[in-house]
């Protein structure tokens, strides 16, 4: 239970991080980071039994905090995959659509199980039933593929990483797939074993899912919050380098530019690509040669503009 707390302070934590260092922008990783807070939180032995008896005493709350967790990993590929600029229609439509399929079968098995009182151990005690094998073996097989298929996207993405906390965010959600590989393997192990009436078996895994289902929480949980900070890093480090470029690069305009009456703006980059162009008309209109410091200050202005 220890542990157990010590996930849901890490995840409460880094979700009311989140929602700070995301604010303006896309919430998707802060969603993901609620959806597995609720999980872990729920899952807490004393409040657990403390609110199960309120939806009837037959473990629903399990049954939520799964179908929460199946919603935050789903939300968890989607972000990663829009925060390292992979994301595409088709794969959001997969993602939702094998969600939903994965809901569906889950609440199906769950319902059709013979009915237990409230407990914290519901798959030692419902284990042996073939459809409480189901109800565990989808779930975990579909949070093992997703987080396979983030940490694949952050492997492949890891030469663009911009930053350090980027590229250890990156590591982390990589490791954190792989560890989720493993836990469905031994899940899925354990619970064929559990059906066939093999409790060594299960006894034995029960070390690998106690280190691997901890780890690939805190694992996963750790990137997305590097990510975001590395976001937020790298953005301060591009709106610095137009900043400089801008103050750099008006003296020229003001010498050689021409006003094109561009409508008034506050986004540095829009600000800068108007002087660039400004510049260079204005050098072409009175035929003058630009010296080298002001070529310097343009192609400062064009690396920066490219950065960002």
């Amino acid at each position: 239970m220890i542990l157990a707390v010590v996930q849901a302070l890490l995840l409460v934590g880094g979700a009311v991080a989140l929602t700070v260092l995301q604010r303006g922008q896309d919430r998707t990783l802060t969603m993901t980071f609620v959806l597995f807070s609720a999980t872990i939180v729920a899952g807490i032995d004393p409040l657990y039994r403390a609110v199960d008896p309120l939806l009837g005493g037959r473990n629903v709350l399990t049954l939520v905090c799964d179908v929460l967790m199946a919603a935050g990993t789903s939300t968890l590929l989607w972000g990663v995959a829009k925060a390292v600029g992979a994301a595409r229609p088709w794969m959001r439509n997969t993602v939702v659509a094998s969600c939903s399929v994965v809901v569906v079968v889950i609440v199906v098995a769950f319902v059709r199980i013979d009915p237990a009182p409230t407990t914290t151990t519901f798959m030692l005690v419902v284990g042996s039933d073939p459809l409480a094998a189901v109800y565990s073996i989808v779930q975990t097989s579909y949070l093992g593929v997703a987080l396979a298929a983030t940490g694949l996207i952050c492997l492949l993405r890891l030469r663009e990483a911009r930053t350090g906390p980027d590229r250890v965010g990156l590591w982390f959600l990589v490791a954190g797939g792989v560890l989720g590989v493993v836990r469905m393997v031994v899940v899925a192990v354990m619970d064929t074993a559990h059906v066939a009436g093999r409790v060594d078996v299960t006894r034995t895994l029960a070390l690998p899912y106690d280190v691997t289902t901890p780890g690939a929480v805190l694992l996963v949980a750790s990137g997305m919050l590097l990510l975001v900070i590395g976001h937020r890093l790298g953005q301060g480090r591009r709106s610095r380098a137009l900043q400089r470029a801008l103050l750099r690069l008006e003296p020229v305009h003001a010498r050689l530019g021409t006003d094109n009456a561009y409508p008034d703006t506050d986004d540095p980059a829009t600000r800068l690509s108007r002087l660039i162009v400004e510049v260079n008309d204005g050098a072409r209109r009175h035929r003058t040669a630009l010296s080298p410091a002001d070529r310097a200050a343009l192609a400062d202005a064009e690396a920066a503009l490219e950065s960002h």
